[in-house]
């Protein structure tokens, strides 16, 4: 693929059967295997073996190499500094690229970006306990946003909308759920909606974040972060037929 073709940032989507797959196995690391194994719930352990089969894949194919030459790594987490819990990165076969993954129950997403970090999140639609999260996640303005909101699957969509959002920006930044989310607004009732990295965030200096809503099908939520200032276009990918595979019937 040639190298205008790879500018942007590129993110996949697709879903995976309910049943394991011996060929999905056999092309995760050994990392992977051992965590497939941890699973006592076999549906559980299909979407998982299926979806880092098909991530692997995915990364393979765009790389032109095998799926068993992709390896995983991970980043420092810019907040402390300690490499058990940073990013996800891309050791081999090219280094460069930033990556996110997401999964919720048999579909996954993957976002590669050569230009500037990223972070993508996916959550299945679903009543949330809103309490909880409220509790939580959200932030004053967040909180009357999704108050505002008519009862039941109105509700719950801009609740899983703010998780969403939160998560993927978190991802971007580096630094997971340990930080106070509360503090992190993603104004919900924006399409896209722009954000400050402050130094408590991991940040070395003011940093502007953008987040988007990112297509994701009619049963889950998506969403995307990146710098505010990377104008690299969002270039959305369909799986190649030989990573996506379809629920069983």
């Amino acid at each position: 693929m040639s190298g205008t073709a790879r500018k942007g940032v590129h993110v996949w989507t697709g879903r995976v059967r309910d049943t394991p797959a011996a060929d999905d196995v056999a092309v995760l690391d050994e990392r992977e295997r051992h965590r497939f194994a941890e699973y006592r719930d076999a549906v559980a352990a299909a979407h998982y073996a299926g979806a880092r089969a098909a991530v692997r894949r995915t990364v393979a194919r765009w790389h032109g190499v095998r799926p068993s030459e992709v390896v995983w790594g991970t980043g420092r987490c810019p907040g402390c500094g300690s490499d058990r819990h940073g990013p996800p990165l891309l050791r081999a076969p090219r280094g460069g690229w930033r990556v996110s993954v997401s999964r919720s129950g048999p579909w996954w997403m993957l976002a590669l970006s050569r230009s500037a970090p990223v972070g993508v999140d996916l959550e299945l639609r679903r009543p949330l306990a809103v309490p909880a999260v409220v509790r939580r996640c959200l932030g004053a303005q967040e909180r009357a946003h999704v108050a505002a909101a008519a009862q039941g699957s109105a509700r719950d969509e801009e609740l899983l909308r703010c998780w969403v959002r939160k998560e993927a920006v978190v991802k971007g930044w580096g630094i997971g759920l340990g930080t106070d989310l509360a503090r992190v607004a993603v104004r919900p009732e924006l399409r896209s909606a722009v954000l400050e990295r402050t130094e408590a965030e991991g940040a070395a200096a003011r940093e502007l974040w953008v987040v988007q809503d990112v297509p994701a099908g009619r049963e889950c939520l998506a969403a995307l972060s990146r710098p505010a200032d990377d104008t690299a276009p969002l270039v959305l990918r369909p799986p190649d037929a030989a990573t996506w595979r379809l629920a069983a019937s």
